[in-house]
């Protein structure tokens, strides 16, 4: 009888590793069913597999199977979770630690992004998540420093400074399209934006209505969306040469906050949900124990639909509420809306986020958040569809996407002036 020789996990893992080389139908297969984020890193174990997941057959492949995968989105968190050990010299990342929803999502970067202080001033921007759109995060710095970052590939880029520099994040939103994008803050003459096709920012004259305050912003259709959750949504097209802008009011749903006008951000939300303009709004006065209403924007008519509306009883008494026991003294925060399934919303509760189905009237799932708790003036979580391909949205601009993979972007974005060589002086040649 042969005695078989021992193999180490090592040389386990080259025969396994061999073995799968060798059968790329296998490779292809088990390629096409890894979540997005995970065949980003993949992607770079060898040259076989960049290969192979950036052919045109398994590109049309993944993104025929993984389009209405409903499982491809995540809540991301607006704080930044800054690293604090040292970091070698190179590119900046911004990568993303991922949890499958109702968990939340964070995004983890080094000090050399966002550098580890206190608020001095009203005026100080602390590092934040601004916004998110297609596969790419608008996120802020310290000194009122903005990037793009593609969080699955951990790849970023810094926007130049323009003149006068922006005035805060809540008036900025990203926008990609077709692999490309813009960042814009809308103001009341022009609309300022950055486009990554020719990598410089620029005004385009607009006319803008009276606006009186800006909540949030958001994307959908390749169109921004800035909301005032007193009064309305507008809505314009910051990839076209001549924008107009779209006003939409938002429906009578509920009565004034008790404690000013700032705690609409408590009690309001409007987002995108199966395709739709949706908006999700509590009443605490409404009933003894107040309601949640959740209003669609009718294609056809243009009109606001009310989809559904929840007595907050009607949870206290569905079995569901003993097996996560939402306190009955006090209202909820609004959440968000699932943003493939409308009739699933998030609300805010002991500092827990709490999934709802009002169509069932029930309570699907309770999770603890560290960050849940929002004071007044602060935003959700960021519900992010994640695009079937994610690995293939670059936050460079056009004009720098061939040299990105060898430049620092925070030295590339710095200033729309051409940088200057790194080598010395030539010495003079002697005569």
């Amino acid at each position: 009888m042969t005695t078989p020789l021992p193999v180490s996990a090592g040389d386990a893992s080259r025969v396994l590793f061999t073995g799968i080389r060798d059968h790329t139908d296998i490779l292809i297969e088990v390629l096409l069913r890894l979540p997005p984020w995970s065949l980003c890193q993949l992607c770079c174990v060898c040259k076989l597999w960049l290969e192979r997941t950036t052919s045109s057959t398994f590109l049309s492949a993944y993104a025929e199977r993984h389009t209405t995968n409903p499982s491809n989105w995540f809540l991301l968190d607006r704080t930044i979770f800054i690293d604090t050990a040292p970091t070698p010299r190179g590119p900046i990342r911004a990568l993303l630690r991922n949890s499958e929803p109702p968990k939340v999502s964070s995004i983890i970067t080094s000090s050399r992004m966002c550098s580890i202080r206190r608020k001095e001033s009203f005026y100080d921007q602390l590092p934040m998540v601004v916004s998110y759109s297609g596969g790419l995060i608008l996120l802020t710095g310290n000194e009122n420093n903005y990037y793009v970052c593609n969080p699955f590939t951990g790849d970023t880029f810094l926007l130049p400074v323009p003149k006068p520099q922006l005035r805060n994040a809540e008036s900025l939103g990203i926008v990609a399209r077709d692999g490309e994008y813009v960042v814009a803050e809308l103001m009341m003459s022009c609309l300022r934006s950055f486009s990554s096709v020719n990598g410089r920012w620029e005004e385009k004259p607009l006319v803008c209505p009276q606006f009186s305050r800006g909540d949030m912003v958001f994307s959908s259709g390749g169109m921004l969306h800035w909301v005032d959750l007193n009064c309305g949504i507008l809505s314009c097209d910051p990839f076209a040469s001549e924008p107009t802008v779209l006003f939409i009011n938002l429906p009578e749903a509920s009565g004034r906050p008790t404690r000013g006008l700032d705690e609409w951000i408590h009690m309001r939300y409007v987002g995108v949900s199966a395709g739709r303009l949706c908006f999700f709004d509590i009443d605490e006065d409404d009933g003894e124990s107040g309601s949640m209403s959740l209003w669609a924007l009718s294609g056809n008519s243009g009109e606001w639909v009310l989809e559904y509306k929840v007595d907050f009883e009607d949870l206290w008494e569905d079995e569901s509420y003993d097996d996560y026991s939402l306190d009955e003294d006090e209202v909820p925060l609004v959440g968000l809306v699932d943003p493939l399934n409308e009739h699933s919303v998030y609300v805010i509760s002991q500092d827990c986020l709490f999934n709802i189905d009002l169509k069932t009237k029930q309570i699907l799932n309770c999770t603890a958040q560290t960050n849940a708790g929002r004071e007044v003036g602060s935003s959700p979580p960021i519900a992010c569809v994640v695009p079937p391909l994610p690995h293939l949205v670059s936050p460079y601009p056009s004009c720098l996407r061939k040299e990105a993979s060898n430049s620092d972007p925070q030295e590339a974005g710095s200033s729309d002036k051409p940088q200057k060589s790194g080598k010395g002086r030539r010495r003079k040649s002697k005569t």
